[in-house]
C-alpha cells in the first residue's frame, strides 16, 4: 500500500472547523491502515499565534480519541511560499514537502472547512493500481440551510475543455492524486487568486491519459458552502482571477468553448472580460 498524505491548507482562523470537522473526519476513516496515512497541515494564517492554537487543538483531539502517535501521524508546518493568496502557496508547500519524503505516494487534499465521509480514503486506495495517477470521488455541497447540492462525476467530462468551460465536480477536497504527478505539473499556480482547481485540472489532464484516472460516483466528500470569508467571496479578486485564467488558457480552446465559459462566469460571478470594461 502506498503512503497516503492528507494535505490541509488552513487560513482565516478556521482552526475549530479544521480540527473538529476536517481532521476528525480523517481520524474517523474506516478500513484503512492508519499507519499508512499521515496528515500534513500547512498554516497560512496571518496571525502567528494561530499555529500554537492549532497544535494544542490537535493534541486535545488525539487525546480524546486515544490515538497512538503512529496512527494518522499529524504534523503542522508554516507556509513557506506565496502567502495569503488563495492557498496555492500553502498547497505547494505541502506538495513539495511531501515529495521529499514519499516520492511514490499519493496526496489526498482536504479543505479546512470540509469533511470526508468515512469511506473516502478506503474507496480511493482500493481503486488504485500501478498505473493510476488520480482518483476522484463524487462530492456534495451542503448549504447553510442544510440543503444539499449533488455534483455527480462523469468520466466523459474529465477533459481540459470541460474544466475551461466550468467545473464538472472536482475541487480541492475530492482530489486524490499521485504526488509525482503534481510535481510534474509544478503543483498549483501561485499567481492565481482563485480558479485554481480548474487551472490545475486543465494542466493535469493535458499531461496525462484518462485511463490513468479513476472516477468514483458514490459520494465520499462533503463541501460546506458557507457564507464566511473564502477565496470566491471577494468579487474583485474573482474578476482578477478569471482575467488571469482566461489570459492563460483561452488561446488553447475554441471560441465556442470560451463563449460558454464566459456565459457561466457572467451568470455566477457577474464577470465581464477586460475588453468589455
Amino acid at each position: 500500500m502506498p503512503q497516503i498524505t492528507v494535505l490541509i491548507a488552513t487560513s482565516y482562523k478556521r482552526s475549530n472547523w479544521l480540527v473538529n470537522r476536517s481532521l476528525l473526519s480523517i481520524y474517523n476513516q474506516k478500513e484503512v491502515e492508519p499507519k499508512s496515512v499521515n496528515v500534513l497541515i500547512v498554516d497560512d494564517n496571518i496571525e502567528l499565534e494561530e499555529f500554537d492554537k492549532i497544535q494544542e487543538l490537535i493534541q486535545q483531539l488525539r487525546q480524546s480519541l486515544n490515538l497512538p502517535i503512529s496512527h494518522f501521524k499529524t504534523s503542522i508546518i508554516r507556509n513557506s511560499r506565496t502567502r495569503f493568496n488563495s492557498g496555492t502557496g500553502a498547497w505547494n508547500t505541502g506538495i513539495f514537502e511531501t515529495y521529499k519524503k514519499y516520492k511514490n505516494g499519493f496526496i489526498s487534499i482536504l479543505d479546512d472547512d470540509d469533511e470526508y465521509l468515512n469511506n473516502h480514503l478506503s474507496a480511493c486506495i482500493s481503486s488504485i493500481n500501478e498505473n493510476t495517477l488520480a482518483v476522484f470521488q463524487s462530492l456534495e455541497w451542503k448549504n447553510e440551510d442544510n440543503s444539499i447540492l449533488e455534483f455527480p462525476l462523469c468520466s466523459s467530462q474529465l477533459t481540459p475543455e470541460h474544466f475551461f468551460i466550468g467545473n464538472p465536480g472536482i475541487q480541492g477536497s475530492n482530489m486524490f492524486i499521485k504526488t509525482e504527478a503534481l510535481i510534474v505539473i509544478n503543483g498549483f499556480d501561485e499567481a492565481l487568486p482563485n480558479t485554481t482547481d480548474r487551472d490545475l485540472m486543465i494542466r493535469f489532464l493535458r499531461k496525462n491519459k484518462t485511463n490513468q484516472v479513476k472516477v468514483l460516483k458514490i459520494v465520499g466528500v462533503i463541501h460546506y458552502n458557507h457564507k464566511q470569508i473564502k477565496v470566491n467571496s471577494n468579487i474583485y479578486l474573482k474578476q482578477q482571477g478569471l482575467d488571469l485564467f482566461y489570459q492563460k488558457h483561452m488561446a488553447n480552446f475554441s471560441k465556442e468553448a470560451y463563449q460558454k465559459s464566459l456565459a457561466r462566469a457572467k451568470k455566477i460571478f457577474s464577470y465581464s472580460p477586460n475588453e468589455e470594461k
